[in-house]
Formats: structure tokens, C-alpha cells, sequence
């Protein structure tokens, strides 16, 4: 059965954050199986709409004016800047107004229920455009689901749970029932429920949940996918000489701090060994800044790059950095990025039943250092060592994470999608 299937993301900005990218993936992928796609969410810069070479048409709703404005000015202070940080930072201190509309998260003005009347009614005009058959509403952010899901949309609707909601560790650390009842409110309105197999477990396992078993179908992160290296794409220039190791992401010493990986490191650090850490990304962390003082030979933080420059830089590492959550039903989507790439990778598993363990054991080049035990630092060199120059093929690991793929993960949804369409036909 071919189905037509609008996705409401509730934001679309110019650098797309990792669950944008994640859709937009899976809606090319969903064009290639004969289905038809349109991708929706409000953009601050430059909206409009566009028909991608894949066949997605992607609708990007004007956001209210002074935000508009503001991501204009701010988009043509930088486009000929090469490094957008610093071109950031300037604009702070020459335009502090603008900047303040610029770098407020849209869902600021969900949560001040400002917008959500207004995003409801361009949703609705895109409905009454292009006559989906079921329209998909993506977690996060909550309230942008909230508002399409109570809505009174007459068109079929599910949830994609890429992120908790009543269950967040973070955002609702107390089990908070009211946040709870939302949530099962969403999942009662709604014909099915995409999420996580991680947070399967939990809902299958919670006394609130249970009523919704039937509806709720695990996919994983479609992020397993062959890298093609290109010349043209600029990356972290690493010396051959050294080891080099890659963390790639958010460093953050509330919920992803690096101190252990660190500390297990210095010995190799302090016996002269020619082992490098970069750090590259958003590094807000002072217990990175300590060490690359103390180490400034080894640990390296680098500003945050563009995701094509962030994969160029993935390929030519010997060694990728995962340092897993605090939390215990949220698995970081780049760990799939790194496996793909088939090189090996040093995992810290900060808690026992860290959800991103099983996916490691399976993997058969890499290493995990646990926080609750003592690091041997003759394992570490040995297995640093053993790393350089060695990978894995795509094929081998395409074999060992097949549900990860997005032809996967494309699939079950469809198939999900069109099982509840014609149930409600009948």
C-alpha cells in the first residue's frame, strides 16, 4: 500500500538538529519505497518550501516576524565568515537585540504558549494542501506534537518518540504525573507509536503505559550508513605519528562529563605516550579546559564544525570517544554514526544499565571503560595500539545492525502506518 505521510518536526532550521536529520532521512528513503513525503516545521531563517532531489517537499513555516528578521541579519552577517563561532560571537556584541530573538529555541514561544494556535493553523493549511494520509508528529519538541495531536486534525495521527517525553530522566526527574497524563493523552489520540526499543521496554514495563502495548512498535536509529569519503570536504588534520582518539558531540560535566575518561588516560598521558584526544563540538565542560591546560600535547578541544567536516573528521581518527548518558532510556544516536564508520571505539559506560551497552556488545571493535570500576591502563594502551589502522567493513556492519538502517526503520514505519490506515478504513 502506498501511502502519503506528512512529518510535523515543529522546527526546521538551517543547521538541522540530530532528529531533523533523522526524518528527513527516512522520508528520502520512504519516497525510494513509491511512498510520498512532506516534511513541515517552522523556520526562522528564510522560510519557504522546496522539492528535494529525493522527491521530499519540505515546508518551512515563517516563524513570527522578529525572529525572522533577526535570523536574516544574523545568516547575512556570517556567509562569507569561515568560522560561524566566531562570526557568532561578533554578532552578539554588534546586534545584542537581534541576537536575542536569534538564539532563543523556538519552542521557547511553544512553552509560553504563544505560537501553538498559530503553528496549528499552518499544520492544518499544509493538511488541507496536500491530503496526507496520516500525518506524524515528531518528540521533540513535546509541545509542537501536543498541539497538532489536540488539534482536532481529521487525518489519522502518530507519534515518533526519537526522545523522551514522560519518561525523560531530565525533564521530568520526579515521574511527574502530570507530564505522565500528558503524554498518555497524546498516545490515546493518536492510531500508533513509534519509539525507541529502550523505551518499549519501559512503557511495556509502567503500570500508565500498559493500555497502550498493542500501539507501540520499537524502531532503532536509522543512523547505520556507508560513508563515502570525499577530498573536497575539510577535516581536523591529525599527526600519523600520534594515536589519535575523537569525541564528537556535546561535552557537558552535568550529564556527559569527561573526567573519568581523563583520568583513566593520564598515566598513558604522564609516561609520554603518543596518544591525542580531540574533543570536537559544543564543549562546556571545565573539567575539559583543566586537562587540556594540564595536557595541552593531548587533550585538544576543537570548536564545533559542520556535520560534513565532523564525518571527514570521524573517518580519519584511528579511535572514536563515545561517553554514554547519565540517563537510563536515552541512547546517543551518534554511537550508530560511529559504527558505521567501522572504526574501533573507546565507550565509557557511566552507569550500570546504561542502554547504549547492548549496542557495544555487539561491536566487536570496541572497549569500555566503566565508571564504577578502577581502569587498567595497560588494557587501555593495548587496545589503543591494537586500534591503529584497524576497521571493520560496511557490509560487516550493515550484517550486525541491519534494523538500524534507514531502509529498515523506513519500512516498519510504513508498513505500521498502513496496517492502522486501513484498520480505520474498515
Amino acid at each position: 500500500m502506498t501511502v502519503k505521510i506528512l512529518f510535523s518536526v515543529g522546527e526546521i532550521e538551517k543547521s538541522l538538529n540530530a532528529n531533523t536529520k533523522i526524518v528527513l532521512q527516512i522520508a528520502e528513503k520512504l519516497v525510494q519505497q513509491g511512498h510520498k513525503c512532506i516534511v513541515a516545521g517552522v523556520c526562522s531563517a528564510f522560510p519557504g518550501e522546496e522539492i528535494t532531489d529525493s522527491g521530499v517537499v519540505i515546508k518551512r513555516l515563517p516563524a513570527v516576524i522578529p525572529v525572522v528578521k533577526s535570523s536574516e541579519k544574523f545568516e547575512n552577517f556570517v556567509k562569507n565568515s569561515a568560522d560561524r563561532n566566531t562570526a557568532r560571537s561578533r554578532f552578539v556584541k554588534k546586534h545584542p537585540m537581534a541576537s536575542r530573538f536569534q538564539f532563543i529555541r523556538y519552542t521557547a514561544f511553544y512553552r509560553e504558549k504563544i505560537e501553538q494556535p498559530r503553528y496549528l493553523s499552518q499544520i492544518k493549511k499544509v493538511v488541507e494542501k496536500y491530503k496526507p494520509d496520516g500525518v506524524v508528529c515528531v518528540c521533540k519538541p513535546i509541545n509542537a506534537t501536543e498541539t497538532v495531536v489536540n488539534g482536532g486534525l481529521s487525518v489519522p495521527l502518530f507519534i515518533w518518540q526519537l526522545d523522551p517525553w514522560g519518561l525523560h530522566r531530565l525533564d521530568n526527574p520526579d515521574g511527574s504525573m502530570k507530564i505522565i497524563d500528558r503524554e498518555i493523552n497524546a498516545f490515546s489520540k493518536s492510531e500508533h507509536v513509534f519509539t525507541t526499543p529502550v523505551l518499549q521496554r519501559q512503557y511495556n514495563d509502567n503500570d500508565h503505559y500498559r493500555g497502550f502495548t498493542d500501539k507501540i512498535t520499537a524502531v532503532e536509529f536509522p543512523n547505520i550508513k556507508e560513508y563515502i569519503p570525499s577530498d573536497s570536504v575539510p577535516a581536523v588534520n591529525f599527526d600519523g605519528d600520534y594515536i589519535n582518539l575523537l569525541f564528537s558531540g556535546i561535552v557537558a560535566d552535568q550529564y556527559r562529563s569527561p573526567e573519568y575518561l581523563l583520568e583513566s588516560m593520564r598515566p598513558l598521558f604522564d609516561a609520554g605516550e603518543k596518544i591525542r584526544i580531540y574533543f570536537m563540538g559544543t564543549n562546556s565542560s571545565p573539567v575539559l579546559t583543566g586537562f587540556s591546560a594540564l595536557y595541552p600535547q593531548n587533550v585538544i578541544p576543537v570548536e564545533k564544525v559542520d556535520l560534513d567536516t565532523a564525518f571527514a573528521t570521524m573517518e580519519k581518527a584511528d579511535v572514536l570517544v563515545n561517553i554514554s548518558n547519565t540517563v537510563d532510556n536515552q541512547v546517543p544516536s551518534k554511537i550508530f554514526d560511529y559504527f558505521s564508520m567501522g572504526k574501533p571505539v573507546l565507550n565509557v559506560q557511566k552507569i550500570d544499565n546504561c542502554p547504549a551497552q547492548p549496542y557495544f556488545d555487539r561491536y566487536p571493535l570496541s572497549f569500555t571503560l566503566k565508571e564504577n570500576e578502577t581502569a587498567d591502563s595497560d588494557q587501555i594502551r593495548q587496545f589503543l595500539y591494537n586500534s591503529k589502522n584497524n576497521h571493520l567493513n560496511f557490509s560487516q556492519v550493515e550484517k550486525i545492525y541491519s534494523d538500524a538502517t534507514a531502509d529498515s526503520v523506513a519500512s516498519k514505519i510504513a508498513d505500521n502506518i498502513s496496517v492502522a490506515i486501513l484498520k480505520g478504513e474498515n
